[in-house]
């Protein structure tokens, strides 16, 4: 541990910052609120158990009596919920901290103590109720006294080593990024793979900000409960690399943190500072208002570094540098006066959306009483929440529906950040209290059930929002205003919670009392010019902070949308950089270079086509081995369908495989890159290959199997032909086809970045154990999250009976015809399999399910009566024994069917299998 001792008028002064003691134990280093109290702290997360204790070994300089200080927070007065002690060499002394009865971060005294030698300074929880410990002081001055100001502090944290007096220079930058969220990790992406030198400054040490296994707020962002075409491949561009599909699912939203540091790690042009908090911005001397650097504050070290740069992206939300660096922005809610918005009130307010917090429990298998704490928010009847707020037990990974834990719309979600946190563990305990202790339905239920997981990493909905040129409206959401400059797209929803949240009495929010003028599902742009600060010249931003009314924000504020936001302005940074021009200027003058880039980079512009000269695919002549669409249509300049067109070739589906879209040049052309988009990921082919003409034969190229992905940029050794083809064995839609030569280090870019996409995911992924619910079963198993969807399909756990990991899916009986989950099966070699489904059986479900089984002789259908209860120990019936081979599928689907369509698991047992009752291990006869 740094300890640095001090001499003054012979008395010596030790600081210890909590944040470096040497063993946290069950403490840990709480650094979120650095911008509002002054520094990280320990914090207690014991879930009402006290942890372990937090250590440090200190060099007593001399011999005699010291007085201990701590600052500490007492963070409910009421009721003091996080007391500890301090321990010097096990001696607890008499005062106990945390329990002083006054708000906010206090100096408490700890008496005088006799001190010699290297004393063992222990913090010692006593309630495992969030204690809080900022510093330690210890002092052969017993006549002083700590200072109260931050800003006083924050000179002793540098006078006694608590934050390094030097601030090293990390040197300069083409793009500094400041978050490293689903925003800022695209935005890094997005301007490296366009030569830019980036620093991607994350403040925690996971990437994904509210996505993180710190938060587990799974991202959204085309409103899921549209019925929208299953042509629709939602948002594009570069977070196709890492994103799942979008369905508030925290199966899903467990995965980002992984998948984002492997997009970061593998870009040769950037620098991630992890666990660095940006604390300072430095402006240059020019008489515009631009920023040169930002120092940045090492969380668990107190190192400081200076991080110079050309072009900077407010990624963070909280726009705290930006604001310090004095860019313009709003809080709160405008007046209808001010755009003339139909949700906007006759009145400004500083009231916001709120923040969140999640949690989940398990089952211990024995009872587990829980002793209500005194300063819990008290539900004691089922009747005291207000409709759509009582608790569910959260006993699977299925947590989505808690984003209705929220708080602190009432207050400033910056500002007061520390206390709207403290609220929610009150708010959550409060629910917890209920459930084992109070509710009819829960309290048998949850007698055997502990908390396993209590998040205490808040999850921001709004705060600041920067202004640019343009700011976004409701009534440009609701108008579909096409701007010239529009560079990204949203189709969430105007979903305003009601600032009081939780505690609001009615509906969550307007959407829910208004719908026409929510929007669900419509697509609108998001202009460039929302995209950077009006007065601050070199500085963009993407996220919840972009150029926006609140009511504006409350639909681009969702995480999908704001990383193909972040992926605009990681592009459009690179290239002020390559041009030497202001963000304004690249909007005025260079548009259509940005927009035709983002195009060429995957990303949806609405209505706008594609014409990149260097494309070699548009001076190919375009054939196919059939046709159910045009084949001309890979290149007419949309990657994607539009309402009036599929935009896509589509073999005959009555012609036999292979498939193949060929390109010919009148003369032969070098190449290196190819670009091959599919229609969506659930569509796609599970493998296909590319093919060129050489020496008088086909030769393969490049061979893709196990597709999971929709677009890929396949990066080749240099070639030169005069005909090319992409070969499918299976019949599937090609939206697009782009042929480039590409320099050398664009190809190594496209290569890293495309292996990178398709490696596997390996976790773990949860703060808690995950419950093995499948992966005790034998054979091979697909869960319902893993399949590819047509059409919405709803996330469930009314259920108990289930073995995905945070539920299984049903159709909502709705869309019959055109919705399917299909099942993609593993399987090595040919062999026989009995196949298995898994469903939840309710006297509501279809009694005429149709499952389609490919295998080697073809396409076999059964149907499954789903009213019934499967045969095999209450989880699976058995579709039948086929013989299969490495393009098996099973796919479960809705058309003709008379009730809800329920799917779980899909499992393939190979015939060896002993048959038997056990449902592992049976082998039963199909439905009929």
């Amino acid at each position: 541990m740094k300890t640095q001792t001090s001499t003054t008028d012979g008395h010596h002064l030790m600081w210890l910052e909590t944040e470096h003691f040497s063993e946290f134990g069950g403490w840990v280093n709480d650094a979120q609120f650095l911008d509002l109290m002054g520094s990280p702290y320990l914090l207690a997360t014991g879930m009402g158990i006290p942890v372990a204790d937090a250590v440090s070994a200190v060099p007593v300089p001399e011999a005699a009596t010291y007085r201990l200080w701590a600052r500490s927070k007492d963070w409910y007065p009421q009721h003091h919920p996080g007391q500890f002690r301090i321990l010097l060499d096990g001696d607890p002394g008499q005062h106990v901290f945390g329990c002083s009865g006054r708000s906010g971060w206090q100096w408490e005294d700890g008496g005088t103590h006799e001190l010699a030698g290297t004393v063992d300074v222990a913090l010692h929880d006593l309630t495992g109720y969030y204690s809080r410990c900022d510093v330690v002081v210890l002092t052969s001055d017993l006549e002083w006294q700590p200072p109260d100001a931050v800003e006083d502090i924050a000179r002793l944290r540098e006078l006694h080593g608590g934050i390094s007096a030097e601030i090293a220079d990390a040197g300069h930058y083409d793009v500094v990024v400041l978050g490293g969220g689903l925003a800022g990790c695209t935005a890094a992406v997005a301007a490296a793979r366009n030569g830019a030198c980036v620093a991607l400054i994350q403040n925690r040490p996971v990437l994904g900000g509210n996505a993180s296994t710190e938060i587990l707020v799974p991202p959204v962002g085309l409103w899921p409960r549209t019925d929208c075409s299953p042509l629709n491949p939602r948002e594009t561009g570069f977070l196709e690399e890492y994103r799942t599909r979008g369905d508030q699912r925290v199966s899903e939203g467990k995965l980002y943190s992984e998948r984002l540091l492997r997009s970061v790690d593998q870009e040769e042009g950037i620098d991630l500072y992890l666990n660095r908090h940006a604390i300072d911005a430095d402006l240059d001397s020019s008489p515009e208002k631009r920023i040169a650097a930002v120092i940045a504050l090492d969380v668990n070290t107190g190192h400081r570094v200076r991080i110079a740069g050309t072009m900077f992206v407010d990624c963070t939300g909280d726009s705290a540098i930006s604001v310090a660096a004095g860019a313009e922005y709003r809080h709160g809610k405008e007046t209808r006066a001010m755009h003339n918005e139909p949700w906007a009130g006759e009145e400004p307010s500083s009231n916001t959306m709120g923040n969140g917090l999640k949690y989940h429990c398990r089952d211990t298998g024995a009872p587990q009483p829980f002793k209500a704490p005194p300063w819990i928010y008290r539900f004691d009847q089922c009747a005291d929440f207000t409709p759509g707020r009582h608790p569910h037990l959260p006993t699977s990974v299925a947590i989505g529906y808690q984003w209705q834990t929220e708080l602190g719309g009432l207050r400033d979600t910056y500002a007061d950040a520390e206390e709207i946190r403290d609220d929610l563990f009150r708010l959550i305990f409060g629910l917890w209290d209920h459930s084992k202790n109070s509710c009819p339905r829960h309290r048998n239920g949850a007698e055997n059930l502990a908390l396993e997981w209590v998040g205490h990493i808040t999850a921001k909905r709004e705060n600041r929002r920067l202004i640019g040129d343009h700011i976004l409206t409701q009534n440009d959401i609701g108008d579909r205003t096409l701007f010239p400059d529009r560079v990204a797209y949203g189709a969430w929803i105007v979903d305003d919670h009601y600032s009081a949240g939780f505690f609001h009495d009615g509906q969550f929010g307007w959407h829910m009392d208004d719908p026409e003028n929510a929007h669900a599902g419509v697509e609108f742009s998001i202009p460039f010019r929302s995209l950077y600060s009006r007065n601050v010249t070199n500085l963009l931003m993407a996220g919840r902070n972009i150029s926006a009314t609140h009511l504006g924000m409350s639909n681009t504020r969702v995480m999908m949308t704001c990383a193909i936001m972040g992926h605009a302005v990681g592009t459009g940074a690179a290239l002020c950089v390559q041009s030497g021009v202001s963000p304004r200027t690249l909007a005025r003058d260079r548009i259509s270079q940005l927009q035709q880039q983002l195009l060429k980079e995957g990303a949806y512009i609405i209505d706008l086509q594609a014409a990149d000269p260097a494309d070699l695919a548009r001076n190919a002549s375009i054939g196919a081995s059939s046709e159910a669409t045009p084949a001309i249509a890979v290149t007419n300049g949309f990657s994607r369908a539009t309402p009036d067109s599929p935009n896509a070739w589509t073999p005959d589906p009555d012609s036999e495989g292979p498939h193949w879209l060929c390109l010919t040049w009148d003369e032969p052309e070098t190449l290196n890159t190819i670009h091959v988009t599919f229609q969506t990921t659930p569509l796609a082919p599970t493998q296909f290959s590319v093919e060129i003409w050489r020496e008088d034969c086909w030769e393969r190229v490049a061979e893709i199997a196990d597709n999971r992905h929709r677009r890929h940029v396949l990066g080749l050794d240099e070639l030169t032909t005069d005909r090319l083809r992409v070969v499918l064995p299976h019949a599937s839609g090609i939206c697009e086809v782009r042929v480039y030569r590409e320099s050398p280090e664009a190809v190594a870019t496209v290569r890293r970045a495309h292996d990178t996409m398709c490696l596997p995911d390996h976790g773990p992924w949860l703060p808690w154990p995950e419950a093995e619910r499948v992966g005790r079963l034998p054979g091979i198993v697909v869960e319902s999250e893993e399949t590819h969807r047509v059409g919405h399909w709803v996330c469930s756990t009314w259920s108990g009976q289930f073995l995905g990991q945070d539920g299984y899916l049903h159709d909502g009986n709705s869309g019959k015809g055109h919705k399917s989950l299909r099942f993609d099966l593993p399987v090595a070699g040919t062999g026989q399999y009995e196949l298995r489904l898994a469903y939840a059986a309710c006297d509501n479900r279809a009694t005429n399910t149709p499952v389609h089984i490919r295998t080697v002789d073809g396409l076999e259908t059964v149907r499954v009566n789903q009213q019934a209860e499967p045969p095999i120990d209450g989880l699976f019936v058995s579709l039948g024994v086929y013989e299969l081979s490495s393009d098996a599928a099973v796919t479960v689907a809705n058309e003709g069917t008379d009730g809800y369509v329920a799917a779980d698991v899909v499992q393939a047992l190979p015939i060896e299998a002993e048959c038997g009752s056990d449902p592992r291990s049976s082998c039963q006869s199909p439905p009929v």
